[in-house]
């Protein structure tokens, strides 16, 4: 060993204990980085992570599941292929992800109006309520702030938002398929 790397062996060290100290990174340098808008969209993304972990927990199903029941709460009963094409899972998990809710009473199973060969997802009345009642001061916050804006500001708030959402579904479609 070098003296060189002897010496920042040392300085790794501890020296109360002796043992190794976890090395100290440096943050990998991010794009918009400096940018008030870049970072603020950053903490949301954050802060969604956040907010889905406690709702999660909350609602006693995982994030998967939860994400079923935003799309089941958005988009109204699905077929459990509809959901798993909006969850980007194949139909084999979305008829997990199915039994798991059902057996936690988030959602019934009814038979498709058109197509007895389907059957439809359909949230529980009950756990609709709860997951609302979870999220009414965030959407209610959220809801003020929107109503407080010009309309021009709003449009322009929209139109962002909106390239937003092509860039993030840009993105998740070039991901493969698994």
């Amino acid at each position: 060993m070098t003296s060189s790397a002897r010496g920042s062996r040392r300085a790794a060290m501890s020296p109360a204990t002796g043992r190794d100290r976890p090395s100290v990174r440096r943050p990998v340098e991010s794009p918009g980085v400096g940018n008030a808008v870049m970072e603020r969209l950053q903490e949301v993304g954050v802060l969604t992570r956040v907010v889905e972990q406690g709702l999660s927990g909350a609602l006693g199903i995982n994030a998967t599941d939860l994400a079923a029941m935003e799309h089941l709460t958005t988009d109204g009963p699905l077929t459990a292929k509809d959901l798993a094409d909006r969850l980007r899972v194949s139909t084999a998990a979305s008829t997990h992800i199915v039994d798991r809710l059902e057996k936690a009473g988030h959602i019934v199973r009814r038979p498709h109006p058109t197509d007895r060969r389907k059957v439809m997802v359909e949230p529980v009345a009950e756990s609709m309520d709860r997951l609302f009642g979870h999220l009414r001061p965030l959407l209610r916050g959220v809801e003020g702030l929107v109503e407080a804006l010009a309309p021009r500001d709003r449009d322009v708030v929209e139109a962002f938002l909106a390239g937003v959402v092509q860039i993030y579904t840009d993105t998740a479609d070039s991901f493969p398929q698994g």
